[in-house]
């Protein structure tokens, strides 16, 4: 088992080996180039070497490696069976699961895809437990409809993935390359030529497969207000939520792909939810959120897209989110207590007063909201899933805004990750995994599931990508 002290040494190895670089010769192809470091990109490249290709390589545009995974939470949602190595509510199915991720994507998402998520999801769990992971019990995500949802012990679980991830693409002997952007794909006799930015100059690299794990088009601007003009610069992206640091995610792929007439699949737009400001939990049931005036308007458990539109409709989208002692607190609480994003009260009273709100409207809502828990039903806004009451001080508060947290829209694949043009035909050595992928969850996506897709569909995309290089068949 490896500790604590181990990830982050093995973090900051990491990092310092990864900015040195490593010598590329165009002579020869690669047998599979993955192009992204997050949990996506480390699954693929991982897959294809243990699937055996030799020469496999990874590029990624920015400074760090770890993408969007480093500032995740770690949820995973998986369905689990009985006599697993996971304690979870062995009356899931994968039907549920497709169930539950078609009703919150407004029956907009890809069935085939879905199921390839729910079935393989605990297959994807044991697999990096073999890299050292280790998970807790079973939880309800947000927005996640049921307890279904895993993360590693700890805060900072999706940090600790790419850490592990990393020490495993290491002792593989995977070379990565940072601050290498793929700005050009084209054809050649055996293959496909990436035309890569480098801090020295371009380079054309080949290779037989290529993988596109780059995240999404969360921090692209002008084809978020393509989608919804209030999307616009005003707007932080959950990776960057103060404006002050480098977000990838600005859809290089999609526009690679809309050069070479790939499908790129349109309307599901982005997920857009609070996320920097007071919130603290990753987990449903153990906050609610009030107004300026001290009063609920939703229930908290909904789909993002729900809770979103209300917001939007409102002159002033912020408002406060409350939690107490008993909540178990995110990798976020330090930062933000530092910082005085978060407050922590030691009664109603005070926080109201901190808040510029009537004591007694917050009051009120506090004794409604407890009374809701013990009944086991909000028959204001029909919340019936609850973790706790909130009456044990000192209370957790801030005020929380919308961050645009994902990407819903991107380049097409089929369920075997293999990219597809605008005719749906597979486009041949070509994969993409992760949030790069459009169409899977259709308007939102099911809480915990996008780890989920970067776990399954990155390990497809790499077995498969493999398979394609060494010019095997089976499946």
């Amino acid at each position: 088992m490896i500790s604590r002290r181990q990830i982050l040494f093995l973090g900051m190895a990491a990092f310092a080996e990864a900015y040195s670089g490593v010598a590329i010769s165009d002579e020869e192809a690669w047998d599979v180039i993955v192009v992204g470091s997050g949990m996506a990109g480390f699954c693929a490249a991982l897959s294809a070497k243990e699937e055996g290709a030799e020469r496999v390589l990874m590029l990624e545009k920015g400074p760090l490696i770890g993408g969007h995974t480093l500032f995740s939470s770690g949820t995973i949602a998986a369905v689990v069976s009985e006599g697993s190595n996971f304690n979870g509510p062995y009356s899931d199915s994968a039907e549920l699961f497709v169930q539950d991720a078609l009703k919150t994507g407004g029956k907009k998402g890809d069935p085939d895809i879905l199921r390839r998520l729910a079935e393989e999801s605990g297959y994807g769990l044991d697999w990096l437990r073999t890299k050292g992971i280790v998970f807790g019990d079973s939880f309800q995500a947000r927005a996640g409809l049921r307890k279904r949802s895993f993360a590693m012990l700890g805060n900072s679980a999706g940090r600790s993935y790419v850490m592990l991830l990393n020490h495993d693409r290491l002792e593989k002997n995977i070379p990565l390359n940072l601050r290498n952007e793929v700005v050009g794909l084209s054809l050649f006799s055996k293959g496909w030529a990436l035309e890569v930015s480098t801090p020295f100059g371009r380079k054309i690299i080949k290779t037989r497969s290529v993988i596109f794990a780059t995240g999404g088009s969360t921090a692209d601007i002008a084809r978020r207000k393509l989608f919804d003009p209030r999307l616009d610069e005003n707007f932080q992206t959950s990776a960057n939520p103060w404006g002050r640091n480098w977000d990838g995610a600005q859809g290089d792929a999609l526009r690679i792909a809309e050069r070479l007439g790939w499908a790129v699949t349109s309307g599901n737009g982005y997920q857009i939810v609070p996320f920097w400001g007071g919130r603290l939990l990753d987990y449903a049931g153990g906050d609610i959120y009030v107004n300026v005036e001290g009063r609920r308007f939703v229930d908290e458990n909904r789909p993002w897209h729900e809770v979103t539109k209300i917001l939007l409709d409102k002159k002033n989208p912020e408002f406060f989110v409350i939690t107490d002692s008993q909540s178990r607190k995110g990798a976020t609480l330090g930062v933000k207590l530092l910082s005085k994003i978060i407050m922590k009260s030691d009664s109603v009273e005070e926080m109201a007063l901190a808040m510029r709100i009537s004591p007694v409207n917050l009051k009120q809502t506090l004794t409604e909201y407890n009374k809701f828990v013990e009944n086991g039903l909000d028959q204001n806004f029909g919340k019936r899933f609850f973790a706790q009451k909130i009456n044990c001080a000192p209370y957790y508060w801030g005020r929380e805004k919308l961050h645009i947290h994902t990407s819903l829209d991107g380049v097409k694949t089929d369920c075997d990750a293999q990219v597809l043009d605008k005719d749906g035909k597979r486009v041949d050595g070509v994969f993409a995994a992760g949030e790069v992928v459009g169409g899977i969850f259709g308007k939102d996506r099911l809480g915990g599931a996008a780890l989920t897709n970067c776990l399954v569909m990155g390990r497809a995309a790499g077995t498969n990508a493999a398979r394609f290089a060494l010019g095997r068949k089976d499946g």
